[in-house]
């Protein structure tokens, strides 16, 4: 009896993992498309890492936000090999952050948003950076605005595991190599590949801050990602733009295993 709980509850994460094994394919370039096949969609808390005190996405321990992770196993779209791999996307609100930065003074920014930032761009960013800067020393430059920011993965007591910095390179951190981390992509390696920006200057006020990550296919360790990922984003944001995100919640995939579980448990009652 006890044999068949066990291989029933791990039966449900499989279904977690993947809804589509083998037939997935994801575009690996660091955001989400309409081309991207991930099985998996659930929410998770995050916070943001760096002036935690007085940042306006809580602590580690009580995170005030929300976002979306998602995760699957399949192939890399355009490989011809058919390797698998196990996939995990997450991003920042766009009402977080956005994609844009200047090498413009931030005091003399031009009213034109087809040509370059605004104050309404930046005067978002400009309340939060005050909260623990000077007023009036707010800059979006490149390495202002992307060269700090990161995402990081952590433990259940809120220690960082994982990290992928946001620069536009692939220098991600798997502590100790325990989760098998191949390589990872993020939104400025796609805005950079596809000509949408450069290290002088982008506009793209809708693309989100996000990261794809790509690990080798092991049901223990990506059952321990998706664990890591449910303790909270450690996203470091600095600027971070203050707003709250507006996408209704919608049923994850823990629901999913919830239910599986709980028909698990039921059997074994009965």
């Amino acid at each position: 009896m006890k044999t068949r709980l066990i291989n029933c509850v791990l039966a449900s994460l499989a279904v977690s993992l993947s809804t589509g094994y083998g037939q997935n394919s994801i575009n690996f370039d660091g955001i989400f498309s309409g081309s991207d096949d991930y099985s998996n969609k659930e929410i998770v808390g995050f916070f943001n890492g760096h002036k935690t005190e007085d940042s306006a996405y809580g602590t580690f321990e009580n995170p005030t936000s929300q976002t979306f992770i998602r995760y699957t196993i399949g192939t890399v779209e355009g490989d011809n090999s058919d390797d698998e791999y196990f996939f995990l996307f997450a991003e920042v609100p766009i009402e977080v952050k956005n994609m844009i930065w200047s090498n413009v003074d931030s005091n003399k920014l031009g009213t034109d948003p087809s040509t370059g930032l605004t104050e309404d761009d930046i005067s978002p960013y400009r309340v939060q950076h005050e909260t623990h800067h000077k007023v009036g020393d707010l800059d979006l430059d490149f390495g202002t605005a992307t060269g700090s920011e990161k995402l990081g993965l952590v433990d259940s007591s809120g220690s960082t595991k994982l990290t992928a910095n946001l620069a536009g390179n692939l220098d991600g951190k798997d502590t100790g190599g325990s989760y098998g981390l191949i390589s990872y992509r993020d939104s400025v390696n796609y805005l950079f590949d596809n000509g949408l920006a450069d290290t002088t200057s982008s506009l793209n006020r809708e693309q989100t801050m996000s990261f794809e990550l790509q690990f080798e296919v092991d049901a223990v360790k990506n059952q321990q990602i998706i664990e890591l990922a449910r303790n909270g984003l450690d996203y470091h944001l600095s600027p971070e733009r203050g707003g709250f995100a507006t996408q209704v919640p919608e049923p994850s995939s823990t629901l999913l295993v919830g239910l599986l579980s709980g028909l698990c448990l039921l059997r074994r009652k009965r």
